[in-house]
């Protein structure tokens, strides 16, 4: 858990968890924070039934990870009716080039809380993150993504919605670099072979004593 700042704080960003090793698994863990939650920083990471809380960017870093059933839940501050302001986010991917083998797959979260938030921002120009089977809130604001306000990244940004559901799912306003992606290119981010996962990912074994 790491300490909430107050409403409008500068220079506030605490993080619960930082992960920086290869091959890491995270089951039924609760992340708990307000900007920069949780530092996804680099390796390949799983996360499944895990809740994760903030408000401003609260999963950010440079890994290739799989998050799967996880809660997302936004504290951010409440928009008053009729407000087109955005106050939070809940990804920032740090992706700096093609190079890369890096991206966040959401397969089967939530994403609720308060607030009105984008799905992510490119902190960086390539930027990879993927939700699919999701059921999102309508705190998700319709343009649904940021291109960290650089409009030279959208075309190097991947960004991609793929059978998700709830009132914060419609894609309809979504910002033109955001994908609709189809079965094929849904696929490589649909299960834990997107972090190799069949080569190092054990079961988890509950604790039966």
């Amino acid at each position: 858990m790491a300490p909430r700042p107050k409403p409008g704080d500068v220079g506030a960003q605490a993080v619960a968890l930082r992960i920086a090793g290869d091959q890491a698994a995270f089951w039924g863990c609760g992340f708990f924070g307000a900007q920069d939650t949780l530092h996804d920083d680099r390796g390949r990471h799983y996360f499944k039934e895990c809740y994760i809380q903030g408000s401003i960017d609260f999963v950010f870093g440079n890994a290739r990870s799989f998050y799967e059933n996880c809660q997302l839940t936004s504290i951010a501050n409440p928009v008053p009716a009729g407000s087109r302001g955005i106050n939070g986010a809940v990804t920032a991917h740090g992706r700096s080039s093609k190079d890369e083998n890096s991206g966040f797959a959401f397969v089967n979260c939530t994403v609720g809380g308060t607030g009105r938030i984008w799905l992510g921002r490119a902190w960086r120009p390539f930027s990879t993150v993927v939700f699919a089977y999701t059921n999102m809130s309508d705190i998700i604001a319709p343009e649904g993504w940021n291109d960290f306000n650089d409009p030279t990244r959208d075309p190097t940004i991947f960004y991609g919605e793929y059978m998700c559901g709830g009132a914060g799912a419609n894609t309809t306003l979504r910002v033109p670099y955001a994908q609709r992606l189809n079965d094929t290119q849904a696929f490589p981010f649909l299960n834990v072979s997107f972090i190799d996962g069949d080569q190092w990912l054990q079961p988890f074994m509950s604790n039966s004593m």
